[in-house]
């Protein structure tokens, strides 16, 4: 036909061969289908549907956070209040939050508040005041109740902390020296710091940190800055520090112990003599105006009312004047202990 090549044979070993002809460009076009169109993806087939394929935390990033209330700006106002309570926490090993602390201890201060306050509006009516009159002192005592015992439950990690640098004062000239008598004995100072550790109250406490440090496998010296650092006793940080400078500088470490121990010897007695001084005016004080001047006062105008009539003692008066000679009492017993050194509570 026409348009078509005659096959061409060819004779291998007597045999004939037929060869095909070579197929063109254009019969593989006609050999070839029609092709197909691929449409590309729509837009509805890229989006997934409702709950697949969905992470939970980008839906959780994408909702709108809420603004905090005014009871969370209120807990956190009072927490900024409060400087360094935070640390405090972290040291007295308090588990939480500060907002979570904060918290509990308003909650705490409001409830003994209200317990309060209800007691005293039953005793102010139970007294004859007036219904509306007995509402208002009683809800100003409930509110001066909540705030002091807001303060007080708040300041108390502070006050715990303070009262374990004085129980650390009061034991770390002892533990120091045995320290000294140890190292003069040919003991390294790891183990006279372990053995310090244990019976000296509060002081052996703070050794036992540097110990725990350095059995974790930190070095000796870096121990004793970490500890230096949380200590709020001052002269557990003198002597610490003499110790960690020594170390460092290859010095020696008995005579710059030694030398750090007679300054805070002479710096205690001259505290104790500054101590019998105050109490000297204290106790002239007291004799004055907690025992002198309510007996002999007392007596007089008792004498003078019968004479003159001015006012009538009575009993109510007298049980008056014992209440104000009990509060002296306690007020110079609070002086007297708030005026002793730190190392002797």
């Amino acid at each position: 036909m026409l348009g078509k090549k005659k096959p061409k044979t060819i004779n291998v070993n007597g045999q004939d061969i037929t060869l095909q002809p070579k197929p063109g460009i254009g019969s593989k076009l006609f050999q070839q289908g029609p092709q197909q169109s691929v449409s590309p993806p729509q837009a509805s087939d890229q989006i997934p549907q409702y709950g697949a394929g969905i992470n939970p935390m980008q839906q959780n990033r994408q909702a709108p956070q809420k603004k905090p209330n005014r009871w969370h700006l209120f807990v956190e106002g009072i927490g900024a209040k409060h400087k360094g309570l935070e640390q405090t926490l972290r040291e007295q090993g308090i588990k939480g939050t500060l907002y979570s602390f904060v918290q509990r201890m308003i909650i705490a201060a409001m409830m003994i508040g209200i317990v309060l306050g209800i007691t005293f509006l039953v005793l102010f009516i139970h007294l004859g005041l007036t219904l509306p009159a007995a509402v208002i002192l009683a809800a100003l005592l409930g509110f001066m109740v909540f705030y002091m015992g807001m303060n007080m439950f708040l300041n108390f990690p502070k006050h715990k902390t303070q009262k374990n640098a004085k129980g650390v004062e009061r034991d770390i000239l002892f533990a120091a020296r045995d320290m000294i008598i140890a190292l003069r004995s040919g003991m390294p100072l790891f183990n006279t710091l372990v053995s310090v550790s244990s019976g000296y109250g509060d002081a052996s406490r703070e050794f036992q940190k540097v110990v725990e440090k350095v059995q974790l496998g930190m070095p000796l010296e870096e121990a004793i800055d970490r500890t230096i650092a949380d200590s709020k006793s001052d002269s557990f940080r003198r002597i610490m520090l003499q110790a960690s400078v020594s170390i460092k500088s290859g010095g020696d470490v008995v005579s710059a112990l030694q030398s750090v121990i007679d300054q805070l010897s002479e710096e205690r007695v001259i505290e104790i003599r500054r101590y019998g001084q105050r109490l000297n005016a204290i106790a002239m004080f007291y004799m004055l105006f907690g025992v002198i001047l309510p007996s002999m006062g007392i007596a007089v105008v008792t004498i003078l009312t019968t004479f003159i009539a001015l006012f009538t003692v009575t009993p109510q008066l007298l049980e008056a004047g014992l209440i104000g000679i009990g509060f002296l009492q306690i007020v110079f017993l609070q002086m007297i202990r708030g005026s002793r050194p730190s190392f002797s509570t």
